[in-house]
């Protein structure tokens, strides 16, 4: 998982770290292990660590692009060009990267939009390629939102005095600025001193938004390509109502991404919504660890339950996705062992998760997937609840055509929804 930034103030005289540092944190859910940066100030330096500070520190420029990232990876790329240098901040890898900053950077040497152009239309029916954020030693800063679409991309600012580039509106609005627009796939944006110019290639590749953006990834609060993740949830929330039959108490959600969809799926059966669990520390996103015990120790710390919610009734337990099934096993073993429900009733507001992504978004091999490998009645066992209930891929195409989005579904087994 991965978030991209690219702030670039038009005076100067300004120093971005402190901006950086708050608009990196606003994109830490989407990834927190390691952050990157790259400065221009007459050459591009970049620097790397697990620890935010040590790198938001080094932002002492004007020109800034960053990106936080949810494993040890760094998708930087550079290219030094008879002494003109240009760093490229990628979602992921992808075998195109190495031509495509050669080609950029000899495009942004030549400071034609035109070259620039020119130089994405090569690979503007590439299927798949990430988006990205880049800097020259010019100080000249280059956005591109994949042509796919696959994930979002926003342009805000500050009046005439700073553009800001990012993943996720989230970013945009905990700076305190202003959202111009939703980046288009396939659209960018060249900044520089002087000029901030939209271009945008022709493609042949279909636009479909990574449905886990919705589901998981994305912020409550972020509105993507127009649409509030927040609403989108809910109503996936009301949608179980229809794949359920079951009597309970009171609906909880997973924390901490799940609460809409409890909301929404308390609301549609008319029983209470109730805070289920407190978190302890810091956000922990445990699908984005990959080692077994630290994803055990991220479930505990987001999920000290409340027993007085939960004791000794029949709960729906409402998830918004279901990976490798660690957290819901979890989960449920401490609602039946330590705080002694009678009944729960699992809910997820998606199809069943049968393929790998191919496009690296999820890097999890179909060996890792609960539904690929384990029956329904297998997965209830194996969970330790009572009753399992996934949403189905007619309600998903029911929501995303209600939103007017196209959705890739590659890896629940259809190509597109809506």
């Amino acid at each position: 998982m991965f978030g991209l930034l690219a702030i670039y103030a038009f005076d100067e005289l300004w120093t971005l770290s402190t901006y950086v540092k708050y608009g990196l944190m606003a994109l830490q859910h989407r990834g927190a292990e390691k952050y990157v940066i790259c400065v221009a100030n007459g050459n591009v330096s970049c620097y790397s660590s697990k620890n935010m500070d040590e790198v938001v520190d080094k932002a002492s420029s004007n020109r800034v692009i960053g990106a936080t990232y949810a494993d040890n990876d760094e998708h930087l790329y550079r290219e030094t060009i008879d002494g003109f240098d240009v760093a490229l901040l990628a979602e992921r890898a992808h075998s195109v990267f190495d031509d495509l900053v050669r080609g950029i950077g000899r495009a942004m040497k030549s400071g034609s939009t035109n070259d620039i152009v020119a130089a994405f239309n090569l690979y503007s029916n590439v299927d798949g390629i990430p988006s990205f954020v880049a800097i020259s030693s010019n100080g000249e800063v280059l956005a591109w939102r994949s042509p796919g679409g696959l994930t979002p991309m926003v342009l805000g600012g500050y009046g005439f005095d700073m553009a800001i580039i990012s993943s996720e509106s989230t970013a945009i609005d905990i700076l305190d600025a202003d959202i111009r627009r939703f980046v288009a796939p396939g659209e960018g944006f060249y900044i520089s001193r002087y000029l901030l110019k939209n271009f945008r290639v022709e493609t042949s590749v279909k636009s479909r938004l990574c449905l886990f953006e919705l589901l998981y990834l994305a912020r409550h609060d972020a509105v993507i390509d127009g649409v509030s993740v927040y609403e989108f949830r809910k109503r996936l929330g009301e949608e179980l109502a229809r794949v359920f039959d079951k009597d309970v108490d009171i609906a909880v959600g997973v924390p901490e991404t799940a609460l809409p969809y409890a909301i929404g799926f308390s609301n549609a059966i008319g029983r209470p919504f109730e805070l289920a669990f407190v978190a302890t520390g810091g956000r922990a996103r445990s699908m984005l660890k990959f080692d077994p015990r630290e994803k055990i120790v991220a479930i505990h710390l987001k999920m000290n339950p409340i027993r007085s919610s939960l004791e000794g009734k029949k709960i729906a337990l409402v998830d918004d996705s279901m990976v490798t099934g660690s957290t819901v096993k979890t989960v449920s073993q401490i609602l039946r062992y330590r705080i002694g429900v009678n009944e729960i009733h699992l809910l997820i507001a998606s199809p069943p998760l049968i393929s790998p992504c191919p496009y690296g978004v999820l890097k999890l091999g179909t060996e890792n997937l609960l539904a690929a490998n384990l029956t329904k009645e297998m997965a209830e066992k194996y969970l330790e609840v009572d009753s399992l209930h996934w949403l189905s891929i007619e309600s998903i195409d029911r929501v995303a055509k209600m939103f007017r989005l196209n959705l890739c579904g590659r890896c629940f087994g259809v190509h597109f929804f809506g």
